[in-house]
């Protein structure tokens, strides 16, 4: 068995074939002179020539080319046999190819120095211009920090009604599942609360991002409660009193031996 390794034979020899065209990206013309717009535009037109030709030979351009092509001509002999012609007739794409391939590598990497050299002509143009640049660029920047801090205060102030809204939620709650007839108190604008009365965090205790991660979790604590439980009578084992209490309670003095069960509770349970 031969030890050559076949990689090292000469069909492999340059058969990876990386060429790029990096070039740089500049904000929209809206934000440049008018003298730099030719510039863009002769640019992009290099750099969209190169793209367009390195997409059009793919094929030929991969490092597996060779085997794409073999496969495809084994594949032509296949179907020459079945169809009764000579195999040796049909076009063969790898010798195609191989004749081909030289000459497109070659025009790939003479339009990617011209993308390059396109590029270094704006790069070097947009450096001269950077103070016109920096003059049409900060009406937006202004435009959108003065957008931002109107939204801003308006999003607190709408967080601050929500707030005072949920004092109607946490009225209802007291009332209705937890026997509480606490007073309402309204209130024009107040900072959201969870139904325990603390601020929306994490399982972590980390504050949530304020918006709809805070609604949700003010919502998900509402949804988690819960009323007491039923009443049970139980004998105090220290004075003897009958005690009616919540079933929890009941139980966890009930297993310390301070109490035990009355009768009723007792059938209560069975």
């Amino acid at each position: 068995m031969s030890e050559t390794n076949p990689f090292n034979r000469p069909e492999y020899d340059r058969d990876a074939v990386e060429i790029h065209a990096d070039v740089t990206g500049v904000p929209p013309k809206k934000y440049l002179p008018k003298s730099l717009h030719k510039l863009v535009d002769a640019r992009d037109k290099a750099y969209d020539a190169f793209v367009d030709f390195e997409g059009d030979h793919a094929e030929l351009l991969q490092s597996n080319w060779r085997e794409v092509l073999r496969a495809k001509d084994e594949a032509a002999g296949r179907a020459a046999i079945a169809e009764g012609k000579d195999p040796l007739s049909v076009p063969s794409a790898l010798e195609d190819a191989s004749v081909k391939r030289p000459r497109i590598i070659g025009a790939l990497r003479a339009l990617r120095d011209a993308a390059v050299t396109a590029d270094r002509a704006l790069t070097r143009a947009v450096r001269r211009e950077l103070p016109a640049i920096g003059e049409l660029v900060e009406p937006d920047v202004a435009a959108a920090a003065e957008e931002y801090i109107r939204l801003h205060r308006e999003a607190e102030a709408a967080r601050q009604r929500y707030g005072a809204k949920l004092s109607l939620r946490s009225w209802v709650t007291d009332w209705s599942k937890l026997g509480l007839m606490t007073d309402f108190v309204e209130s024009q604008e107040a900072a959201p609360r969870t139904a325990s009365g603390g601020p929306a965090v994490d399982v972590y205790g980390n504050p949530v991002d304020r918006g709809a991660a805070e609604v949700r979790v003010i919502d998900e604590s509402y949804g988690a409660v819960r009323g007491p439980g039923p009443k049970v009578a139980v004998h105090s084992k220290a004075n003897g009193s009958v005690l009616e209490l919540d079933s929890d309670q009941a139980a966890a003095l009930v297993s310390i031996g301070a109490a035990e069960y009355t009768e009723q509770s007792d059938t209560d349970e069975g």
